[in-house]
């Protein structure tokens, strides 16, 4: 049988009402079972199972009654809708006893060729939605069990970047030092300059590892969104940068922030890695920033601006990638700075991206929704948000 055939079961003991009904009934998406007697459609029950059932009221031996109070004292028949068809007693009593023993509808003999397909049909609607809800439950579930299996699969990694890795690159580092102190008279120049770019490499991979575990870890955040002042995130930010700022003579200035729900612990990682890269890749000049937010819909668009060197069109996207760098490799990162950036805006339900003129400096914008998010930055209002460029 088709996946998209179902079952339906016609019980009467006269074969001309079967016939009948088969008439009325018969559709290529539909496989009508037919008994003759209680026995032989509690039979056709066990090894089928049907979308709805069309039950003769008087036979013999077993009337329909009794077969509707079977099917409902077995879990694999009890929720299978039934019809009765009866040319008996209208009474109320009678309707009250078909109902009491599980029907959910009642046909009247002679019976009405378009009033019984319809009825039908609607049975036959609500077990295939019913059948596409299980499925979809089953897919959603399997999809849980992978994303599990997946975020087990990370806090491996990230243990592993934690601890397990940094061993061997202190060993490297360690063992590097030692030889240019115990050799340096038997070395020549060029010998402690391999050793020195040894130790310069393995400090440069411990500082990958640690932006790895930190991307890692905002991966799996799922923290709480609360009513936040964004200008004293700010605040906070330009305190950590504090040393940054005034070693390179760099000028911060402002608008005033909103303050509005967010993850704070992600806000202000986005604001230090974009004013922390504003600083890191100024110009001739001394870098000046300008932090600014304003409503745009049912966005707020945050805007970080520097004059600094700038980003060619072609890498603005690809800059948002992990390890992905622009720019000299005399200036020192690791490319997970802005790929942290991203993943902290999104959890928030936003975007981010840049606007820039190599060698006139860069802006970046990023939006946080008006609205309440979840916990994975899924807005809960109704509300749609305005795309913002």
């Amino acid at each position: 049988m088709a996946a998209d055939v179902v079952n339906v079961l016609l019980v009467d003991d006269r074969a001309e009402n079967l016939v009948a009904m088969e008439a009325v009934l018969g559709r290529p998406d539909r496989k009508l079972l037919t008994a003759t007697s209680g026995n032989d459609a509690l039979r056709l029950l066990l090894r089928n199972e049907v979308a709805v059932a069309l039950l003769d009221v008087q036979m013999p031996v077993m009337d329909g009654y009794e077969i509707a109070r079977l099917m409902r004292g077995e879990s694999r028949t009890r929720h299978v809708p039934i019809i009765f068809v009866t040319a008996g007693d209208h009474s109320d009593e009678r309707i009250f006893q078909g109902y009491e023993a599980g029907a959910v509808d009642f046909l009247y003999k002679p019976v009405n060729a378009v009033a019984l397909e319809s009825k039908v049909e609607v049975f036959i609607q609500l077990y295939r939605n019913a059948a596409q809800l299980r499925a979809l439950n089953a897919a959603l579930e399997r999809a849980r069990t992978r994303l599990q299996e997946r975020v087990a699969d990370l806090e491996n990694v990230n243990r592993t970047l934690a601890h397990d890795l940094r061993a061997p690159l202190r060993s490297i580092d360690g063992f590097s030092r030692i030889l240019v102190e115990l050799c340096r008279s038997q070395l020549d120049g060029e010998a402690i300059g391999y050793l020195d770019r040894i130790s310069k490499a393995s400090h440069r991979m411990g500082r990958m590892l640690d932006d790895l575990h930190h991307l890692l870890k905002v991966s799996g955040t799922e923290g709480s969104f609360t009513d936040t002042d964004c200008d004293q995130v700010l605040s906070e930010v330009l305190e950590n940068l504090h040393a940054d700022i005034t070693a390179t003579a760099t000028t911060v200035t402002r608008d005033p922030l909103p303050a509005i729900r967010v993850n704070r612990t992600l806000l202000a990682l986005v604001l230090q890695n974009l004013i922390g890269n504003a600083i890191k890749f100024r110009g001739a000049e001394a870098a000046r920033i300008h932090v600014a937010a304003e409503r745009a819909g049912a966005d707020w668009c945050f805007s970080v601006r520097d004059n600094g060197v700038g980003i060619a069109p072609e890498h603005r996207e690809h800059v948002f990638g992990v390890f992905n760098r622009v720019g000299s490799d005399a200036i020192p990162g690791t490319g997970v700075g802005l790929a942290l950036c991203k993943q902290g805006v999104e959890k928030h339900g936003g975007r981010i991206w840049i606007d820039s003129t190599p060698g006139a400096g860069s802006t970046f914008y990023f939006t946080i929704p008006v609205g309440p998010v979840g916990p994975v930055g899924e807005r809960v209002s109704q509300e749609q948000r305005t795309e913002t460029s």
